[in-house]
C-alpha cells in the first residue's frame, strides 16, 4: 500500500473547516466527503494537524468562569470581547450575538476526528495494523475529548436521577456536516464519550510518537475525568490504575529551577515526563499578565516548603501575583493531560471508598515530588472526610489554570458539604454564583439557536 502522505488532503481540510467560522458550523450545506483520504498515513495526517487538534482547546469559558484569579477595579470595562466581559461576572447575556469559539473549534476538531475514522474502510496489511489501530484510537480520543469539553460548558452537571431528561450536546458521529443537529439526552452524551474512550484505550499505544498524539495513559486520564463527573468512583480507580501502569512518572520539582521566569521547557511537553497529551487554550485578554491576579486565598494555602509556590507564581512589581508555571514553558496556559492528575484522581477515589492509608499514599507520592525534599513530611488524615478535604485542596493547588477547576466546582456543588458560592467584587459591585445556579451552564451560541433550532439553556 502507498506510504506517502497525501498532503493535498491536509491542505484542503482548513478550507472545509473555514466554513465553521460562518453563521453556523452545524448547518453547513456541504458534504465533507468531497475530500477523501486514500491511505492510513493520510488519515493520520488529519489528526496530526496540530494547529486545529491541539490548539485553542475548548476550555476558554471554563477558565473565565472559575475562581482561580480576579481582576482589579477598572479592568473589566476595558475588555472589548463581550464573552470575556460578561463571562467574568456570569451575566445572563454572555455573547451579545457573537460566535463562540469554544463551540466552533470543538466541533471543527470533531469533524476532523470523524473524517479520520474513515480509515476503517481500509483493510490493513499485518504490518500496518498498529498504525491503523492508532488512527482509530486517536480519532475516538479526540472526539471524546471535545464532546467532554462541550458537556462541561453547555450541559448541566451529571445527575443519574435526571440525566435521561437533561439535555446533552449534538453528537456528531459522521463527517457529513449537512446532517441535521439535535440535542439528545445528557445520559446518551456521556455513554458516547465512555464508549469512544473505552475503545480508544484498547487501541492506543502506551507511549505516543509525540505529545500531540494521545496515548493509553492520556485516554485513561480523560476517562477518569468522565467517571468523576458521573460519581462512578470504582470506574475512576480502575482506569486510572491502568493509566498509572504506563504513564505515572512525575517531575521532581527539587530538580526544577523554580526561580526561573518559566521553569518548564517550551518544547510542547516532549521532555516533560508528566505531560501525557499536549494542548493549549485560546489566548484570553482578561487572563493576560497585564490583568491577571492569582487568587489570594489559594496562594495562602501553599506552605513554605511547597515548591509549587515558587514554580507556579511570581510577585509582580505592582503587587499582583502572576502565574508562570504553565507546562507550555511560556506565558500561555496549558490545558493538556498529565500523570499528576492520575495520582490525584486515584487518591480521591480511595478516600471516598474509606481507604485512607492508600489515599494518602497516592497523594504523598505526588507531594514528595513537589515539596522541598529536606523538609517534606508526608501528610496524614484521621478519617476519610479529612483525607478527601486534603486531596481536593491539593488537586486545586496542583492543577492551577488548566481548565479543570470549573468542572470540579460543578461536580462538587452536588455535595452539600463541598458546595461553594463563587464571588467576584469589582468596580463596587458584588457578583455571586451560588451552587446549582443555572449559570453554571453556559448558553448555547446564539447563532446555533437561531439557525439550527437547538434548545437554549436556561439562565
Amino acid at each position: 500500500m502507498k506510504k506517502s502522505i497525501n498532503w493535498s488532503i491536509v491542505a484542503l481540510l482548513p478550507l472545509v473547516c473555514l466554513l465553521s467560522c460562518g453563521k453556523t458550523f452545524l448547518n453547513i450545506k456541504q458534504d465533507a466527503k468531497q475530500v477523501v483520504p486514500a491511505t492510513i498515513a493520510d488519515y493520520q495526517a488529519i489528526l496530526d494537524y496540530q494547529l486545529v487538534m491541539n490548539e485553542a482547546s475548548s476550555v476558554g469559558l471554563a477558565l473565565i468562569g472559575s475562581d482561580e484569579y480576579y481582576l482589579l477595579d477598572g479592568r473589566l470595562s476595558t475588555l472589548s470581547q463581550p464573552f470575556q466581559r460578561n463571562g467574568y461576572v456570569w451575566a445572563k447575556e454572555v455573547y451579545e450575538g457573537a460566535e463562540v469559539q469554544d463551540w466552533n473549534q470543538a466541533y471543527q476538531r470533531i469533524l476532523y476526528a470523524n473524517m479520520a475514522l474513515g480509515v476503517r474502510d481500509i483493510t490493513p496489511e499485518p504490518s500496518e495494523r498498529q498504525a491503523w489501530d492508532n488512527v482509530i484510537g486517536s480519532a475516538l480520543f479526540f472526539r471524546a475529548l471535545n464532546f467532554y469539553h462541550l458537556v462541561q460548558l453547555f450541559c448541566k452537571p451529571y445527575d443519574p436521577v435526571s440525566a435521561n431528561a437533561d439535555l446533552g450536546i449534538p453528537l456528531r458521529l459522521d463527517y457529513d456536516v449537512s446532517t441535521p443537529s439535535t440535542r439528545g439526552s445528557l445520559e446518551a452524551t456521556y455513554r458516547q464519550i465512555v464508549s469512544d474512550l473505552e475503545t480508544a484505550i484498547n487501541l492506543l499505544p502506551h507511549t505516543a510518537a509525540n505529545k500531540h498524539r494521545p496515548s493509553k495513559a492520556a485516554a485513561c486520564v480523560l476517562l477518569g475525568r468522565v467517571f468523576l463527573q458521573r460519581g462512578s468512583y470504582e470506574n475512576v480507580e480502575h482506569y486510572v490504575s491502568i493509566g498509572l501502569e504506563s504513564g505515572g512518572e512525575l517531575v521532581d520539582f527539587n530538580e526544577v529551577d523554580t526561580a526561573a521566569r518559566y521553569p518548564f521547557p517550551a518544547d510542547y511537553g516532549q521532555n516533560n515526563p508528566e505531560v501525557l497529551f499536549y494542548s493549549r487554550p485560546t489566548s484570553l485578554t482578561l487572563l493576560a499578565t497585564g490583568r491577571f491576579n492569582a487568587d489570594s486565598v489559594l496562594l495562602k494555602s501553599y506552605s513554605p516548603e511547597d515548591l509549587r509556590r515558587s514554580a507556579y507564581f511570581y510577585d509582580n512589581d505592582d503587587g499582583r501575583v502572576l502565574f508562570k508555571g504553565s507546562y507550555l514553558g511560556s506565558a500561555g496556559y496549558f490545558s493538556g493531560l498529565t500523570s499528576s492528575e492520575l495520582w490525584l484522581m486515584r487518591a480521591e477515589c480511595r478516600a471516598r471508598s474509606g481507604d485512607v492509608p492508600a489515599a494518602m499514599e497516592d497523594l504523598n507520592e505526588l507531594l514528595a515530588h513537589r515539596y522541598d525534599r529536606n523538609q517534606f513530611v508526608p501528610l496524614t488524615a484521621s478519617n476519610a472526610e479529612e483525607a478527601l478535604d486534603i486531596i481536593l485542596l491539593e488537586r486545586r493547588k496542583e492543577l492551577f489554570m488548566r481548565g479543570t477547576r470549573w468542572e470540579d466546582l460543578r461536580r462538587l456543588n452536588k455535595e452539600p458539604r463541598l458546595a461553594r458560592t463563587v464571588v467576584r467584587v469589582i468596580d463596587g459591585q458584588r457578583y455571586e454564583l451560588p451552587p446549582n445556579d443555572p449559570r453554571w451552564v453556559w448558553p448555547i451560541p446564539d447563532n446555533e439557536v437561531d439557525l439550527s433550532g437547538l434548545i437554549q439553556n436556561a439562565r
